[in-house]
């Protein structure tokens, strides 16, 4: 029977047949060397605890595997010419023709992350490097960008998702419905929601401008005016990100003991009251591992700027991790792998600077300390 866009009932079972056989040896091979394991730890090296290493093994091949090789071999691109005119360098077949004197070394770097920030002509600085194709594509302004498009994101992350969170607290009617209908945003996968934000923004039949003219209002080219679309891409993500809050915070609100609020009441403390002195700093250990996770995350979020405007027009709607993301791999991209690690790293330190900063400050390790 013919499916949607070609697809049949007999494709679906040829893959199937293709991908249980593989999926069925991936799990036998692995519970046949965690078998393995458990007997070299506990009856050859006689280790005390090799039922716990044992279980804890298969994730600390994942940490290896996925994030700290990829951390390391990334300083390595980082320290390289690697790009499109030079991967015949790196090919031990081709190598023979390479006019490098060497594949890495401290001038690669130093040339990869001047260029992040610098444009180098005759060994003098001359200006910002332009990191895209237009003049404004600089570091100060993606990293001005970023900022604001960080900030604006959090913080209203955190307003809507603390005031579903004390709406969700209280007594209503159908509160697992709500609430797992205020969570579908969050648990949809983003190029999903990306995509079906960019044909509802669309400038003649999306529902966003069906909207605005059914009250009277002009509608709006949202993905072709470069204000526009930054305002498109920040309420999709604000829309996107309050569900976590929500979900982190309610779990809080439902901690704290009514006893609080009920011996605050009676000395006479109103609602305000009650929520400044006992609410907020109740939810403390909640909110700064929440917020330092949401300013990661919305500082490198890639693939809703990608997918919905492409960091366009005229590359408005770029932060850094788009344009790193363009520089290295877009349609005007040189493939400049070195520059795109040295860049990466420096996002990357950007980032733990922060999260080193507002975890101090806020006194996110307080209780840690105190113990």
């Amino acid at each position: 029977m013919e499916g949607l866009s070609g697809l049949t009932g007999d494709l679906v079972l040829n893959t199937l047949r293709q991908i249980i056989p593989l999926i069925i040896g991936v799990i036998v091979g692995v519970v046949a060397l965690e078998f393995a394991l458990y007997n070299l730890l506990a009856k050859v090296l006689k280790v005390r605890n090799a039922l716990a290493y044992t279980l804890l093994a298969p994730a600390a091949i994942a940490i290896l595997a996925f994030m700290i090789y990829p951390l390391f071999f990334n300083v390595l691109l980082a320290f390289s010419d690697l790009k499109r005119d030079t991967f015949s360098c790196y090919s031990p077949i081709a190598r023979g023709n390479c006019k490098l004197d060497h594949l890495y070394g401290l001038d690669y770097a130093i040339n990869n992350f001047s260029d992040v920030f610098f444009r180098v002509r005759n060994g003098e600085i001359v200006g910002w490097g332009r990191l895209l194709r237009t003049e404004e594509s600089t570091f100060p302004v993606l990293l001005g960008r970023t900022i604001i498009w960080t900030v604006v994101n959090v913080i209203f992350h955190f307003s809507g998702g603390l005031a579903l969170a004390l709406i969700m607290n209280q007594r209503i009617r159908f509160k697992g419905i709500y609430r797992a209908l205020i969570v579908i945003p969050w648990a949809l996968p983003g190029v999903i929601t990306a995509l079906t934000w960019k044909q509802e923004f669309h400038a003649e039949y999306g529902f966003v401008n069906t909207l605005l003219e059914s009250i009277g209002l002009q509608p709006v080219s949202w993905l072709r005016d470069p204000v526009a679309a930054f305002v498109a891409v920040t309420f999709v993500n604000i829309w996107l990100g309050i569900p976590f809050y929500m979900v982190m915070l309610l779990g809080g609100l439902q901690s704290i003991s009514a006893e609080y609020y009920e011996a605050a009441q009676m000395d006479g403390a109103g609602a305000w009251d009650r929520f400044r002195f006992i609410t907020m700093p109740l939810l403390k250990p909640i909110l700064i591992p929440a917020v330092t996770l949401d300013v990661i995350w919305t500082f490198n979020k890639l693939d809703l700027i990608v997918i919905m405007t492409g960091g366009g027009p005229e590359e408005k709607t770029n932060i850094l991790v788009s344009a790193l993301y363009n520089a290295a791999f877009g349609t005007a991209a040189t493939q400049e792998l070195g520059f795109a690690a040295a860049f990466s790293i420096v996002i990357f330190v950007i980032l733990f600077i922060f999260a080193i900063a507002w975890i101090t400050t806020s006194g996110g390790l307080k209780e840690i300390y105190d113990r």
